[in-house]
């Protein structure tokens, strides 16, 4: 082999292992979102609209836009290892009769979780608003526009927290060609 190929080979191999490496860091999204015990909801609705599977889509989607490569993952319960984003519907006020039969609103309580343990919460909520069509719309569609809304929310929400809080930067690969430090020599000093 010719140092051409073997410097093909070493940067086909970091990216696989940045890849692989990202996949396994990736930020995950509950999608359907859960129910709380007793939620407050009309059955049927509950059963017509999904909320659960429209909530966690929508709050996927948005967060995905602002991190890609973000993953869905149905069991929070069962990540041990890195970031998760747990969605429980606390309430869906609203019946059947879509904008004649008065406001729609979503509650939705939002965990982020590290490694298994709750490191940040948020409680939104969001109602429609009517429009020029707010009558001529079903319900489902009114929830779905509310489950949008709730989606940017929590994209913001998580934009904002690792705003405020930066995760450090891993550190660069040596450039191809680049030497190497000895493994056995190290920066360290010693203290005084």
């Amino acid at each position: 082999m010719n140092n051409k190929n073997i410097r093909g080979m070493v940067v086909a191999a970091m990216l696989m292992t940045g890849t692989l490496a990202q996949a396994k860091d990736a930020l995950r999204v509950q999608v359907p979102a859960a129910f709380a015990e007793q939620t407050p909801i009309e059955p049927r609705v509950k059963e017509e609209c999904a909320v659960d599977s429209v909530l966690g889509n929508h709050v996927f989607q948005k967060i995905a836009d602002k991190y890609p490569g973000t993953l869905q993952v149905s069991d929070p319960a069962k990540m041990e290892k890195g970031r998760v984003l747990k969605l429980t519907i606390l309430s869906v006020q609203g019946i059947g009769g879509g904008g004649w039969t008065g406001a729609k609103a979503v509650t939705v309580r939002a965990d982020l979780l590290q490694d298994g343990e709750v490191v940040q919460t948020a409680v939104k909520r969001e109602h429609s608003r009517g429009g020029m069509l707010g009558g001529m719309r079903g319900t489902c569609s009114i929830l779905e526009i509310v489950a949008e809304s709730l989606g940017r929310q929590f994209a913001t929400w998580l934009v904002k927290l690792d705003a405020a809080s930066p995760v450090p930067a891993a550190p660069a690969p040596p450039a191809l060609g680049a030497a190497a430090p000895p493994a056995d020599q190290t920066n360290d000093q010693a203290e005084p």
